[in-house]
């Protein structure tokens, strides 16, 4: 165990960067940055040897982020039928979390060689060629499957969102 909690540590500083793009906030970042990494210990008998650490624990913290931003959406509907709305005053990037909140919704409805590609390339910054080791298929492979995986991605976020699409890479 102690020997999967350091390769844990070793990801931090790439659940950290992910964190932040997710919560908008360096403090909120460092809070899921927590809750995922204490989920992952707990549930670390689901994770399955042979595939990614890294990728794993991005589902963790995206789906931890889901679960938090629908409580506090819920939270913020039962507050204003309440009429205790008073204090209903948005955050600066209430924008940037909804345009992040609507790419993570499409980005899981892609298929899954085309969201961990996106999150390698995109989020982390690996080189086409680094991409390619890491999956485990050839360059040509992996520069079709971002086409078509940012293709489809644009045309949905497009279709929802009257044509606004903002560059994933």
């Amino acid at each position: 165990m102690t020997e999967t909690i350091d390769y844990m540590v070793a990801e931090i500083p790439a659940l950290q960067r992910y964190g932040r793009t997710l919560a908008g906030t360096q403090a909120s970042a460092e809070d899921l940055v927590q809750d995922t990494l204490e989920r992952a210990i707990h549930k670390f008998h689901l994770y399955q040897q042979g595939t990614s650490l890294r990728l794993w624990l991005f589902t963790i913290m995206r789906n931890l982020f889901r679960d938090q931003y629908r409580r506090q959406r819920k939270s913020r509907a039962i507050a204003s039928e309440l009429g205790h709305a008073a204090n209903d005053s948005a955050p600066a990037d209430q924008l940037d979390r909804l345009i992040n909140a609507e790419m993570l919704a499409e980005l899981d409805g892609l298929k899954k060689e085309y969201r961990d590609l996106l999150i390698m390339v995109g989020d982390q910054g690996l080189s086409y060629d680094q991409a390619a080791k890491a999956a485990g298929v050839p360059l040509g492979t992996i520069r079709s499957r971002l086409f078509r995986a940012r293709s489809l991605l644009a045309e949905r976020i497009g279709a929802q969102g009257g044509g606004a699409v903002h560059s994933f890479s």
